[in-house]
């Protein structure tokens, strides 16, 4: 590690027990996960922070991290069904970074035919894999000025007006892509990417054809930042083209509530093809609800979670478990809640508080669900009250569904050398407005996928990689205690 980096951070229980009880394995395409450290400790614990002592003969899984290589800004990252893992952006916010080795080596790759960007964070790229059939999809805003070429110095931020939206598809693991361009589409920016298969063909919903599932855009419309709508596209063959959807907000539907698109998070689909998506008001927060592919849409409260307002951005976020269980989580009070509805957003349970025994200042959190009961979520946090400088965890179960969830915690880097600041909007280029997290296509396995700073803004550039994680499980983690 060179001096830049490091000037920033300061009783027997029985074998067949065990077996039935393991968290996730390996990736199946890796025979080993690269950067685990045993230094760095992770901990099981009960929602609420109580630490649990594993039976003799358990092992606790093992925090995993490497760095991209690659300079980055906001994050996402997508799991193939190969295994390969996605990580979005780098380099720029043109390209992403690839790896075929569990993260132990890392190349670029982007789409042949694209509207590129000079600046970071003005095109919110966000990248996703259909979880049952690997396919990716990633997609971003974009607009008439998209080159600092012509434009008044270190004005291109503030005049670079994002309009329209890209959206590029692989079929093989990311190694190339195909590209939608919808550059004059009534879109600015916060667009996300989700996919999921359709309402039954009974219900007299469009069915997709040549590809089993339905490829959803949703996006600010039809300005950038202030909307006031939240406009949704859809693809019925596979993102090869799109067409309206229709808008979540505003609608006939809405309650009588202030609903900034900014405070929209991304959407989830459940395997009958129902669409849910997160929002937080000035009121309450809702759920917003549709099973027409967009059509049409029901608000449903989810009265436990934080409100918004017009300038605090979206918190509540959304996943969805391959057994149609529904888990909304958000930060309040510096640290990370989970709640779970098994009847379709109808009801909740009450929140779990999930983040890792002794954290606070939790930021940026991201979550996942996979397999039934496997939820995970990602965020910076410190175990220092006053800090400033964060490290980043994970989160994670297999069992989300008991009546006492078994959770493993630990922060995927060395927390003497925590890797992030929140510079804020005008503190320095690249920001993170948003890291990511995803599962394998087994929903076992879960990576995350976030920034990590080298130091504090240097000509207002602040240097940075892309950081991807995962907590390595053995067949000697339980998944569940009595």
């Amino acid at each position: 590690m060179d001096q830049g980096r490091t000037a920033f951070g300061v009783g027997a229980i029985a074998a067949a027990v065990l077996a039935a009880a393991i968290v996730c394995a390996p990736l199946a395409s890796a025979t080993t996960v690269s950067g685990c450290n045993r230094s760095w400790p992770v901990v099981a614990h009960r929602a609420g922070g109580s630490v649990v002592r594993l039976p003799s003969g358990a092992r606790l899984p093992v925090a995993c991290a490497t760095e991209t290589g690659y300079a980055t800004s906001e994050s996402s990252i997508a799991v193939t069904k190969d295994g390969v893992l996605v990580y979005s952006p780098a380099q720029t916010e043109n390209s992403m970074a690839r790896s075929l080795t569990a993260g132990a080596s890392w190349s670029l790759t982007y789409p042949a035919a694209e509207q590129p960007t000079s600046f970071w964070n003005t095109v919110d790229p966000y990248v996703i894999a259909d979880r049952r059939t690997g396919r990716v999809f990633w997609a971003h805003a974009t607009g008439p000025f998209r080159n600092e070429g012509g434009l008044p110095e270190e004005a291109g931020f503030f005049l670079a007006a994002a309009y329209g939206f890209q959206v590029y598809t692989s079929t093989d693991d990311g190694r190339s892509f195909t590209t939608a361009d919808y550059q004059t589409a009534p879109t600015g920016d916060w667009e996300k990417v989700f996919v999921g298969p359709p309402p039954p063909a009974s219900t007299g919903a469009a069915q997709p054809v040549g590809y089993p599932d339905v490829v959803y855009l949703c996006a600010n419309s039809p300005l950038e930042v202030s909307g006031p709508g939240r406009l949704c596209y859809k693809s019925l063959d596979g993102g090869t083209t799109f067409t309206p959807a229709g808008y979540t907000s505003p609608t006939a539907s809405n309650p009588p509530d202030i609903c900034p698109p900014l405070n929209f998070n991304t959407g989830v689909v459940d395997s009958q093809g129902t669409i849910y998506q997160p929002v937080n008001c000035e009121h309450s927060a809702y759920v917003v609800v549709s099973g027409d592919e967009g059509s049409s849409e029901r608000w449903i409260p989810e009265k436990d979670a934080p409100t918004g307002t017009v300038t605090s951005g979206t918190n509540l976020q959304l996943a969805v478990d391959q057994a149609d269980n529904l888990y909304a989580m958000w930060s309040a009070n510096g640290l990370a809640y989970l709640a779970i509805s098994r009847d379709h957003a109808q009801t909740w349970s009450a929140p779990l508080m999930i983040a890792a025994p002794g954290v606070q200042s939790v930021q940026r959190p991201a979550i996942a669900a996979g397999a039934a009961g496997h939820v995970a979520i990602t965020y910076y946090a410190s175990r220092e009250p006053s800090a400033q400088l964060l490290s980043a965890f994970i989160t994670q179960t297999a069992d989300a569904l008991d009546a006492q969830p078994l959770f493993y915690s630990g922060a995927i880097n060395d927390q003497a050398a925590p890797i992030f600041h929140d510079y804020g909007l005008t503190g320095g280029s690249p920001r993170t407005d948003f890291i990511g997290g995803a599962y394998d296509s087994r929903g076992t396995a879960f990576w995350a996928g976030v920034v990590k700073q080298f130091g504090p803004p240097t000509n207002r550039q602040v240097p940075t990689t892309g950081y991807v994680g995962t907590l390595h499980f053995s067949s000697l983690t339980p998944g569940s205690l009595p």
